[in-house]
């Protein structure tokens, strides 16, 4: 008879091992039996269970335990969940649910919420987790995280250094030799051209490794001949949001033979996650074939568009531990197919037929055939029920609503399942421009005690004395955070750690209703001061004076605001203080004389110089980008013009690094732009050039290129006879068209949906019963903001500031500069009497900030320029000064 140890023995021949996971205790049977049954658990008891005394924390948290746990769940079988993420109430969290895929449709389990991930930009990129971690990204933030789905740790990627990148694609996977996780990203730094080959490079992040809490160049450089390759490979990642995907230790990117100019010996560029090099796979039959004899040629420099002009070839996906390349053959006229081809081989590249999923003449492949993205995300095999393939659909609604499903089909039955479907509305950042896919929200998990671990971020906001400070922080003044710095090193990485700035930029100012500064000249060493509404109105604040020149503010952009004199710009944060002063001088405008005469008659408050100046952001290398058009010819009788485009980088590096671009398609007017999502948007001037008809005039920093999008239809018929005025502005993050009719004495307001490129009246602004602001007088008026509020809409005259009611259709006077005071100290001395500012100075260091002539009301030059804020920690570093050497 055998005994109860041996019969353990046999039964479990890796006891053995898993005696050894608890080090310095006897071998005893209470000690095996502990572990067979620790090991069997749910995952929420294996981790509550790690409080119960140190020795049980250190064994549930080693890697050993670890493996163990991940082999007896492999053997088990447990079957796959299915994850997906929905925005909550608020704008900076998601809300992660799962479901069961085995059961069909179930009410689904609330996981985690994922603080500070915005609503409707977050992207699953891993729709099949690596060995037990998914990589989210944060399309809004670009941020990434890694999260372990079963045991709720979710971690944010630091951010990586300020570099001018245009496309990135980024994956996740495990090296099987070191046993840790590792993000890569594969980076294109210049546009699509033969010519910038060289920009492509590869980063890796190891999160708890020997490098640090850093992104670092991978082991191996991209071979010379896969360079072209890998460009397309980025290319066709971005337009296609087709993440790499992980199997057998290697990141895989699929070529687009369409983005080629010659045939691609490779279909696959894969990465070894372990020795950290590029290899490339053969392509499969049906690629060759279908790129032809002759592919498409080029001229040298052509820059081909974000999304391919022909449909993809396919995407890639892991299924059955084994790569696989799914092709989509619903638009073939001689049936509706999807074939998922098996890689049989890297080094010979064969490649095998899998799966054919027929959906003609189905009933339920309705469903599949009609949506405009497909995509196969796995499968599972439960034994009884045989194999299913996981597939996702998207499909548009109406207008905005985008409708979503997740579907199992049964490759033995052919039975097509629904497991999920939500409704949402379109996440697009970029308007009629992002073509690209809808980004995924859904991916599939499995239940693993794969650790996480902390950024030094984190370490230092993970003490709960840290956390209490945040919430302090949080809730302060930005003057009273920034000399919080002061208190101690802690307090000090706390302040400049990119996720307080982040997380104080959306406490401050995400749903909050709109805020007002007034801007005057600075007399210290800063050329402005700023001070808000209600502060000035009380009292003139001492340490500023009224304008002497006349300036122009934008709207606040990522915490910044750009304000621009004839000859200069100047970048700040009114908040902080923090400023930068960008020359501009150049030729002044050369006018016809009958022209000068109409260009002096059309100066507002709203135009400066003869320039066009906007301010965007660019999201990949994090730093602001002032976008400069400046005109040296205008003649309004030949409608001829001449003009230069200029880009300045807002950097710490180089402060006057310019970057010249081709100029618009179409002359912009005297208006600002409007900034929407990293797009610069311009209305055409139509007096100029050869177009008379308006059109709106876009600049995306992240390609940096100019397009041009139609107005709306009231708004495209011009005619030198017409007194209306247009314009564009943002309004609640939108594109909003504004057409100024004198005659009708309104603003009729258009706003531009996203990602379908329709336009819909918003509201029109009646401005009868207000004279103040009458566009019969020859008023400018720009609607500045919607108070989230009560929405009243905010307008500007550029000399009085109002909160209109749409429903009364009435304005209530919030600023005048009538009413301003202008008593700053007994040195400045500013008297308002009748239609006349007067200003006068006593002896001292600042007593020539003005002149004792009278100013008029009517004067191009506004005494105090009202100017929207945000308040935000944004800066940039100190400039480095560069010494240089003489010798006698």
């Amino acid at each position: 008879m055998m005994c109860t140890s041996e019969k353990k023995t046999n039964a479990m021949p890796c006891s053995k091992r898993r005696k050894a996971v608890v080090p310095g205790h006897r071998s005893l049977v209470a000690e095996d039996v502990m572990m067979e049954v620790l090991l069997r658990l749910p995952l929420k008891s294996i981790v509550r269970f790690r409080a119960v005394c140190r020795s049980w924390a250190a064994l549930l948290s080693s890697e050993e335990f670890h493996r163990l746990h991940r082999e007896i769940t492999r053997e088990a079988k447990v079957p796959l969940k299915l994850l997906h993420f929905s925005p909550t109430a608020t704008f900076s969290a998601m809300a992660a649910y799962s479901c069961l895929l085995a059961q069909g449709p179930r009410d689904d389990e609330l996981l985690f919420k994922l603080d500070y991930a915005h609503g409707k930009w977050l992207q699953v990129l891993t729709p099949a987790s690596c060995h037990g971690l998914t990589l989210l990204y944060d399309d809004l933030a670009k941020a990434y995280y890694i999260c372990n789905v079963a045991t709720r740790a979710v971690t944010r990627l630091p951010h990586s250094a300020p570099v001018a990148l245009h496309m990135v694609s980024t994956g996740l996977g495990f090296d099987a030799r070191t046993r840790e996780y590792k993000a890569v990203r594969l980076i294109n730094g210049g546009m699509y051209s033969s010519r910038q080959q060289d920009t492509i490079r590869c980063e890796v992040y190891t999160p708890g490794g020997s490098h640090g809490d850093r992104w670092r160049p991978a082991a191996g450089e991209m071979p010379f001949g896969l360079r072209r390759f890998a460009v397309s490979a980025v290319w066709n990642a971005v337009g296609q949001r087709l993440a790499p995907v992980f199997v057998n230790g290697f990141l895989h990117w699929l070529i687009e033979p369409h983005l080629l100019f010659k045939r691609p010996r490779g279909a696959i560029i894969y990465f070894s996650v372990m020795e950290e090099t590029f290899r490339c796979v053969r392509s499969p039959p049906f690629l060759s074939s279908d790129f032809g004899q002759n592919p498409p040629s080029a001229p040298p420099g052509f820059h081909l568009p974000l999304a391919p002009q022909k449909p993809p070839a396919g995407h890639l996906v892991e299924m059955d531990n084994q790569l696989c390349l799914v092709r989509d053959l619903r638009d073939d006229p001689h049936g509706s197919t999807l074939e998922t081809w098996r890689l049989l081989e890297y080094s010979s590249g064969d490649w095998s037929l899998d799966h054919r999923i027929d959906l003609s003449g189905h009933v339920m492949g309705k469903e599949l055939r009609e949506p405009q993205t497909v995509r196969v995300i796995g499968s599972i095999d439960n034994g009884r029920s045989g194999k299913k393939i996981i597939i996702t659909t998207c499909k548009h609604k109406v207008h905005e609503k985008f409708e979503k499903k997740v579907h199992t089909y049964d490759l033995t039955s052919q039975d097509l399942e629904t497991i999920l479907s939500v409704t949402e509305t379109s996440t697009s950042m970029y308007g009629i421009y992002d073509d690209k896919p809808l980004p995924s929200r859904v991916g599939l998990f499995e239940d693993c005690l794969a650790p996480m671990h902390k950024t030094d971020e984190e370490i230092t906001l993970s003490s709960a004395l840290s956390k209490a400070v945040k919430e302090i922080l949080l809730r302060l003044p930005v003057k009273s955070v920034v000399q919080s710095k002061l208190i101690c090193k802690q307090w000090l990485g706390l302040i400049k750690s990119a996720s307080f700035v982040q997380s104080y930029f959306e406490h401050k100012n995400i749903g909050r209703r709109p805020k007002l500064m007034l801007v005057g000249k600075g007399i210290g060493q800063s050329a402005f001061c700023f001070a808000p509404l209600d502060t000035w109105l009380s009292e003139a604040p001492s340490d500023c004076a009224l304008l002497d020149t006349k300036v122009v503010c934008s709207k606040p952009c990522h915490g910044m605001n750009l304000v621009s004199t004839a000859t200069n710009d100047y970048l700040y944060n009114p908040g902080t203080g923090f400023h930068r002063v960008y020359g501009n001088g150049g030729p002044e405008m050369h006018l016809q004389l009958g022209s000068q005469r109409l260009y002096e008659a059309e100066q507002h408050a709203f135009a400066v110089g003869s320039k066009n100046v906007g301010l965007t952001f660019d999201p990949l290398s994090r730093e602001h980008v002032i976008v400069e058009i400046v005109y040296h010819q205008k003649n309004f009788h030949s409608r001829g013009y001449r003009s230069v485009c200029e880009l300045r980088w807002c950097n710490s590096v180089e402060l006057s690094r310019e970057y010249l671009v081709p100029l618009p398609p179409l002359p912009v007017n005297d208006m600002p732009p409007a900034y929407v999502g990293g797009v610069l948007y311009w209305m055409s001037d139509p007096r100029l050039g050869r177009s008379r008809e308006r059109a709106i005039i876009s600049f995306d920093i992240s390609t940096r290129l100019f397009d041009t999008i139609p107005c709306p239809s009231c708004m495209a018929v011009w005619s030198s006879a017409s007194p209306c005025r247009a314009f564009v502005v943002e309004l609640q993050g939108a594109l909003c068209a504004v057409l100024a009719d004198p005659v009708a004495n309104s603003l009729d307001v258009w706003m531009l949906k996203r990602g379908r490129g329709i336009w819909g009246r918003a509201c029109t602004i009646r401005l009868e019963a207000s004279p103040d602001y009458s566009l019969v007088t020859k008023n400018v008026v720009v609607p500045m903001a919607i108070d989230p509020e009560d929405g009243k809409i905010l307008l500007n005259t550029g000399r009085k500031v109002g909160a209109y009611d749409p429903v009364k259709q009435t304005i209530q006077n919030l600023y005048s500069l009538d009413e301003v005071p202008l008593v700053a100290s007994e040195r400045h001395l500013g008297v308002c009497q009748g239609s006349h500012f007067t200003a006068s100075s006593s002896s001292g260091d600042n007593s020539t900030v003005f002149t004792d002539q009278p100013v008029r009301m009517d004067s191009e030059i506004m005494r105090l320029v009202p100017m929207l804020y945000e308040e935000s920690l944004a800066c940039y570093p100190p400039v480095a000064v560069a010494r240089s050497l003489s010798f006698c």
